[in-house]
Order: C-alpha cells, then structure tokens, then sequence
C-alpha cells in the first residue's frame, strides 16, 4: 500500500503534487484527450516560486506530463512524471495522474486526482478533490465518494490554481517526455487591464466565482 500524503505534509504547493495518493485510478483512460490541455504551463505562487508543467500526448487517450520546480540551476531543478488521462464520473471530467518518475515525497505509481476548468486557450485552473478514502481505495469506491461529494458540493476546494499556457508543444512519439523548444502560441493572449476588464463576461465570471 502507497503511504498517505496530503497537502498539509507537502511542500509542493502544485495541484499535481498536492492531493493525496491513492493506489488506484479513479477510472480507466477515456477515448480521447482533450487537445485544449496540451502546452507547456506555468504558475506563479504568492513567494513569487515559478512552477511548470509540460503536458503532451503519450497516446491517443493518454497525456505524458511533466511538473517541474524550476532552481537556480540544472542541479537544483526537480523534474516528476506522470501519465496521465481523462476520468469521467458522471457528467463531470477529472485529471487521473500516475506518477511513473518521481524527484521524491511522491511515490512511484502512485494516483492523485485532479479537477481541471478549461478557462480559454491560454487558461487553465485546477483544483483538488477532497476525498477521505483510504489509499488503497478501489476504483470502484472512490468514484462512489466522488459522486457523492459531487452532489452536495464538497468535493472540489473553494480556490483553484491558475495556470497559463506559454508554449505549444508537438507529439515526440520517441520520447514523449523530453524538453521540447519554445513554440509560440498559435493565440496569443488579448492585452489590457490587470483586472480582467477586458476579458469576456463567461471567462471573468469564471475567475470571480472562486476568487482568482
């Protein structure tokens, strides 16, 4: 059984590393990705840390994903790896991670979910799912406590993460997780005001809504 880890142990403050581990996935892999999630992204966090994660597709149904906490240099840079693919649970979508090359504090095959709110193109927040069950949960019983949770609004935690896409990647069928060149973005972002004035009223209303 993979030891528990939650949040409050971590100092990794990335929703990719943040949740607690399980040792099975919420669900199998869906049909197909969602093309909207691949790119290189990145976070800044409150202490100004610069975190990123470069998600391209491993398969046809799975992403290869890698979450990076950049250092002063290559030494100091910790590098975790994951596949990844869609869960479905109800009529909702969640992120099933499982972590196949670790810098440490996350286990090696272990499995953490994640919510993800596709913003636009060039916007992404995720949150957490808030679940009790123990690590060696069936998938089976997990997705019961998240269709639960789902009904009495306590699964997802209030504020989300921000991320941003700034680079397009390509499909490396060699070698799915390798560092790839810096790609301009096929959309570039509008320019403006800092407070979202110039944002459309869905993508505002969807920051505002949890505090972001």
């Amino acid at each position: 059984m993979i030891k528990r880890f939650c949040a409050p142990a971590l100092l990794l403050v990335a929703v990719l590393l943040s949740g607690c581990f399980f040792d099975h996935p919420l669900t199998g892999p869906s049909k197909d990705i969602n093309t909207w999630l691949l790119g290189v992204w990145e976070h800044t966090d409150d202490k100004g840390k610069l975190e990123r994660v470069r998600v391209t597709p491993l398969t046809g149904s799975k992403y290869a994903v890698v979450y990076l906490l950049p250092g002063n240099n290559k030494r100091e840079t910790k590098e975790w790896r994951f596949e990844g693919w869609i869960s479905h649970v109800g009529d909702s979508r969640y992120l099933t991670l499982k972590c196949v090359e670790s810098a440490g504090q996350v286990p090696v095959g272990a499995y953490v979910f994640t919510h993800y709110q596709v913003v636009n193109q060039y916007t992404v927040i995720l949150r957490t799912l808030q679940l009790e069950a123990a690590t060696d949960a069936s998938s089976f019983d997990l997705r019961k406590e998240v269709r639960k949770k789902q009904k009495d609004n306590s699964l997802l935690v209030e504020t989300g993460i921000v991320w941003t896409r700034v680079s397009e990647v390509y499909w490396n069928k060699e070698d799915p997780y390798a560092p790839q060149p810096f790609q301009p973005l096929r959309y570039q972002p509008p320019t403006g005001s800092d407070d979202g004035s110039d944002k459309p009223e869905k993508e505002k209303e969807a920051i505002k809504i949890k505090g972001l």
